[in-house]
């Protein structure tokens, strides 16, 4: 019979935020912080209002004439609580503990330590963690990154790099014997945040008609139906693998990508778009870095991320025809051996030289 009991109402949560060091998150800290809330007085207690009789209104007899009109309305004394109470300010002094690899945004929360009211459970305060920029260490989730300079020799015959860690540690970070760096690839940005866009792999004149329809569109807009998989199929709890365009609409496949490679067919006028290989751009994306690190895991701090290295390799401004001689013979042979010589007729020899493009 009838619904559950009634919830009773919360006074209003306090959310402050809480500035904190990359050096706190790292080994974990506590902060004491002050807040003033609003408490019921208790010497004073919670009485019924003298002014409505703890009714919460209040009867008005208004004479018009010969006739008598009775009008009710909230009682002003009270707010047509029925009660009255004091309030006092009270000032408490929290412990907010920063748990280590603590994430930026993380939220600390003590109940039921706002303002109070008789008729309402007492609200939470809480406090945000607002991470503070480093001078040496980005973060992004548990891997740490730092910037370094090195120079050409560094890169070819090994280098050494000091870093004092967040907890004080002091590294020494080096190559191994033989391993050269080689410059970051152009259009990687390690930093970069994940937009949770996808690069689908288009395969012509082909479709998976093994693999069972969870929904299909009327349109064949392949930059719609890619929203589509990334926003609104994917909030419903639907991972599109794959999904097949043929002349008039669309379908889209949950299934994994070698899913749907295994079950793909010939078929003229269809395309299907699948999931890329999360393996193919790993060798683009390697970097030199500290395994285990980086920051400690949430609730896990046994468990550290990386510590990469963003590299930036500085070329010398010029070398001697001798030193660029004795160079030579320690390298591999150069990718490019022209077949004709500068003396042969109708060969024309130009030297490059430096010209902003922009």
């Amino acid at each position: 019979r009838g619904g559950g009991a009634r919830r009773r109402q919360k006074t209003k949560d306090v959310v402050q935020p809480l500035k904190v060091t990359l050096e706190q998150m790292y080994t974990g800290a506590t902060k004491k912080m002050a807040i003033t809330r609003q408490v019921i007085d208790k010497k004073r207690g919670v009485q019924e209002c003298r002014q409505c009789d703890g009714r919460g209104v209040k009867v008005e007899v208004i004479r018009m004439g010969p006739m008598i009109q009775q009008m009710q309305s909230q009682c002003g004394a009270c707010g047509g609580n029925g009660k009255s109470f004091q309030t006092k300010q009270e000032r408490e002094v929290l412990e907010v503990h920063i748990q280590k690899g603590s994430p930026d945004g993380h939220k600390v929360t003590f109940r039921e330590m706002a303002d109070e009211h008789p008729d309402a459970d007492a609200g939470d305060v809480v406090f945000v963690l607002k991470q503070q920029e480093h001078s040496v260490f980005k973060r992004k989730g548990a891997d740490l990154f730092i910037e370094r300079k090195i120079s050409l020799v560094e890169a070819l015959c090994g280098f050494t790099l000091e870093v004092t860690h967040l907890d004080g540690r002091k590294l020494l970070i080096k190559t191994s014997p033989g391993e050269i760096v080689k410059p970051m690839a152009q259009g990687f940005d390690p930093m970069a945040k994940d937009e949770g866009k996808t690069d689908w792999e288009a395969m012509e004149d082909t479709d998976c008609p093994g693999i069972e329809n969870v929904a299909q569109a009327d349109t064949t807009d392949v930059d719609t139906l890619k929203k589509a998989c990334e926003s609104q199929l994917k909030r419903k709890g639907i991972d599109v693998g794959a999904f097949v365009v043929d002349g008039q609409r669309a379908y889209f496949k949950q299934c994994t990508r070698e899913e749907a490679l295994a079950a793909k067919k010939t078929k003229k006028g269809s395309t299907m778009y699948v999931v890329p290989d999360p393996e193919a751009k790993k060798a683009f994306r390697l970097m030199k870095a500290v395994k285990d690190e980086g920051m400690p895991t949430y609730k896990n701090p046994f468990v550290h991320g990386h510590l990469f290295l963003i590299l930036t390799i500085e070329f010398p401004d010029g070398l001697t025809p001798e030193n660029q001689q004795a160079i030579r013979k320690l390298l591999p042979s150069p990718l490019n051996t022209p077949k004709f010589k500068e003396e042969d007729e109708g060969v024309e020899v130009h030297t490059v030289t430096d010209i902003d493009p922009v």
